[in-house]
């Protein structure tokens, strides 16, 4: 998993900008979970689809909402919250009825981009990640 710290904008102090991890796969999002579930009272991940030789995105919904999620996480998300950024794979891995995203229980993934707030129910699947009321809401402490 990579790791950046980025400082927000709007004068947030640095040491409370939300943490950024980037994960590959499924086994590194778990263990990106499991470790930093205890150090961040708020954790996100996002599923999106993996770069293609142009750096972004195969997917032109999760290329969509980036902007937008990015400006949330820079200007609501809470203190010391973390964002958990999962690569899915390319578009064949993605599509395919057995990939690992679709059929883990506890993620049970319909669409790309998903963005969920772990530790509860919230999430915004597909379209409504563009939508940058939700996508505040959803990072909005409760």
């Amino acid at each position: 998993a990579v790791v950046s710290t980025q400082s927000g904008h709007y004068g947030r102090d640095l040491r409370m900008a939300a943490k950024r991890v980037t994960c590959n796969g499924l086994q590194e999002y778990l263990a990106a979970v499991k470790e930093y579930a205890s150090h961040s009272p708020f954790l996100f991940a996002l599923f999106t689809g993996s770069p293609n030789a142009n750096g972004e995105s195969w997917c032109p919904d999760c290329v969509k909402a980036d902007p937008i999620i990015e400006k949330a996480v820079e200007t609501v998300a809470p203190p010391n919250s973390c964002l958990i950024t999962v690569l899915v794979g390319d578009r064949p891995t993605w599509k395919s009825p057995s990939c690992d995203f679709r059929t883990h229980p506890d993620l049970q993934l319909k669409s790309i981009p998903t963005l969920i707030k772990l530790g509860t129910v919230q999430r915004l699947d597909a379209s409504q990640c563009s939508d940058a009321g939700l996508v505040e809401m959803l990072f909005e402490e409760d």
